[in-house]
Order: structure tokens, then C-alpha cells, then sequence
């Protein structure tokens, strides 16, 4: 456990928690996800692979995901 965290009594509300505010970590989660189903459905599929001009587009998206999920993980304090 790090030390700047501590148990949590049953029943306590936690209200704030430097290393998980409740929206950082949630907007850094579902961009991974994003990321991992775009790449799925889109990048890895048939459509990306006959078209250039998708696939394209496509890898230009998912990199800007990527930038957006490295630029959020900065903003974790520790």
C-alpha cells in the first residue's frame, strides 16, 4: 500500500485520494479502452486493409488516442 493511502473503514466514504481522483483514473481507463476497441473494429479489420486512405485515417486517430492516454497519465500526482 502506498504511504500516503490508508484502509478504509466499512461504510466510510472516500471523497478524495491524490493518486485516484475519481476522474483521472476513469478518463485514463476508458481512453484504453477506446484505444483497444478502435483498433479492433477498426485498424484490424478488412475495411482498413483494402482501403489505404481508412487505414490511414484510422492510424492518425488512434495515435491521437495514444497522445491523449500519455498526456493523461501525467497528470496522476504522486
Amino acid at each position: 500500500m502506498r504511504a500516503s493511502h490508508r484502509e478504509v473503514a466499512e461504510g466510510e466514504l472516500v471523497t478524495h485520494d491524490a493518486y485516484n481522483d475519481g476522474y483521472t483514473h476513469e478518463a485514463l481507463h476508458t481512453t484504453h479502452v477506446l484505444m483497444e476497441t478502435f483498433a479492433e473494429h477498426v485498424i484490424d479489420t478488412r475495411c482498413a486493409d483494402e482501403f489505404p486512405d481508412v487505414k490511414e485515417a484510422a492510424d492518425k486517430a488512434h495515435e491521437a488516442l495514444f497522445d491523449l492516454y500519455q498526456l493523461i497519465g501525467t497528470k496522476f500526482k504522486d
